[in-house]
């Protein structure tokens, strides 16, 4: 039985943001005595097969549920207003608990991808309640709640909810002073037999579900906004690269990515730490070697963390058998370009595409055309970027020496329209064309696409250079570009 699906990230780590356990509400299994957790699919079918009206299938919910609710007021327009209410903080327990989506509108209520997922598994309700649990704990704040029970009971010898809130607090989260939402994300655990009644957690069961011990998440959620924005930063890079970059490198990188974080202090507040609890290797014994700062590689640690529970990181898709390859420094890439040999050169050129990617701070999404596919002398690249926006790049590189010809830049201008691209790169051991950089002004000044023509001499200046050169060549195409597009907005009326 596979488990694991998509799993959506959380928010940003640029945000230092107020932890919360989901608002369960009335959506308890403690609500429905009779059917207990099992009521949750029902509840799905209620809303997959309703009108999207959130007061249609809050009366749905409280017919079903409700009626014998608030049987001690005498004036009956109180009870049916309790009995609704309740009925609707079902459904906003539901939407806290990721099964509904919809906009905050009381006419757009429909089931979420979840919730899709968990009713189409009603007929093996094992596989259900773990794929349930599966993404509590991931994505709902699972593991911190059971790793804060952990705590509580090896440190006083029992547990109980206020010593289980308490620690929650410790540990920066929110909690109310009446809330219940700890127990009641247990509720809705418990049925996979990841935890029971008393708290006791099966660690066997909770790996095989949650893919990950709840202490690394703990250890992760610990550190500062700038550690992990850095440590980010390194494992977006080395999807594409994995040999140890400058901390000159690596600061210009951050400041492209729009992290903040003091300079002056790196070292004393993000290296050090980090290097202290095992997260990098920071290499600054060797004189010359990376400069004043030293070299920044991730350790095995850092590289084995689930992705998937990092705050906003999404990595690219790499072929395995390239990433034994992505330590290879830039200067090797560059050499066995011109190797004799084709299966070196097609490696080669995928790494230096990869290698131009992470010094781009992009993530790559997918190779299109593989280098040991072509001999070694044409990659396809598609990677996408998310700073101050999102953007779409492909990337296309070619070891040969006759000039780059036309039609080369027209198929890939065609097919950033296709892949809804921002961005084409073009990217050559030899040299371009005229007729190539008079179309990629024209691409420019009449079309929403950038053209980056990067050939020989740009290489050679990555080389002697490293990522900092490549992304001031990138910075000034950016700024002529600028130029270009400016008079765009003369041609549109705004008014």
């Amino acid at each position: 039985m596979k488990i694991l699906t998509s799993v959506r990230v959380r928010s940003t780590f640029l945000v230092e943001r107020q932890l919360k356990l989901p608002a369960a509400n009335e959506f308890s299994p403690g609500q429905f005595p009779n059917e207990g957790a099992d009521a949750l699919f029902e509840l799905l079918a209620i809303v997959k097969d309703g009108s999207g009206d959130q007061d249609d299938l809050a009366e749905v919910i409280r017919t079903r549920w409700f009626l014998d609710s608030a049987s001690k007021r005498s004036n009956s327009e109180e009870r049916l207003q309790q009995q609704t209410k309740r009925a609707n903080n079902v459904l906003t327990g539901m939407r806290q608990y990721g099964l509904v989506d919809g906009s905050k509108r009381k006419q757009d209520i429909r089931l979420s991808e979840l919730g899709n997922e968990l009713l189409e598994l009603e007929t093996d309700r094992p596989a259900a309640r773990a794929r349930f649990a599966q993404f509590l704990l991931r994505e709902r704040y699972g593991l911190e709640l059971l790793d804060a029970a952990r705590f509580v009971r090896s440190s006083t010898g029992t547990i109980s909810k206020k010593g289980i809130d308490e620690e929650l607090e410790r540990r920066g989260f929110s909690v109310s002073t009446n809330s219940s939402y700890s127990n009641k994300l247990r509720l809705w655990l418990e049925p996979s037999g990841v935890v029971d009644s008393a708290w006791n957690i099966d660690e066997a069961r909770l790996a095989e579900l949650s893919g990950v011990a709840s202490s690394d998440v703990m250890e992760w959620r610990m550190l500062t906004a700038p550690q992990r924005a850095v440590l980010q930063t390194l494992r977006a890079r080395a999807e594409s690269d994995r040999s140890p970059i400058s901390s000159h490198d690596l600061v210009s990188l951050l400041r492209v990515k729009g992290i903040p974080f003091d300079s002056a202090q790196i070292s004393r507040q993000i290296y050090g730490p980090l290097h202290d609890h095992g997260w990098i290797h920071h290499d600054v014994t060797r004189k010359g070697r990376g400069g004043k700062g030293g070299l920044i590689s991730l350790t095995p640690k850092a590289l084995d963390l689930d992705a998937e529970l990092i705050d906003g990181l999404q990595l690219g898709n790499v072929p395995a058998d390239l990433r034994a390859h992505l330590a290879r420094p830039l200067t090797t890439v560059m050499t066995d370009l011109a190797s004799p040999d084709t299966g070196t050169k097609g490696i080669a050129l995928e790494l230096l595409a990869l290698k131009i990617c992470a010094d781009a701070a992009l993530t790559p999404v997918q190779l299109r055309l593989r280098g040991v596919e072509t001999g070694g002398g044409e990659v396809d690249l598609v990677a996408e970027g998310a700073h101050l926006h999102f953007s779409r790049w492909l990337v296309q590189c070619k070891n040969q020496t006759a000039p780059v010809s036309l039609s080369v830049l027209a198929k890939e201008i065609g097919m950033a329209t296709l892949l809804r691209a921002q961005v084409v790169v073009l990217v050559t051991t030899g040299e371009f064309a005229n007729t190539v950089r008079r179309y990629a002004r024209q691409a420019a000044e009449t079309t929403a696409v950038q053209v980056i023509l990067l050939d020989g001499h740009s290489l050679e200046n990555y080389r002697k250079h490293g990522g900092a050169g490549l992304r001031a060549e990138l910075t000034g195409i950016a700024r002529a570009t600028l130029s270009l597009k400016r008079h765009q907005l003369a041609e549109v009326p705004l008014a």
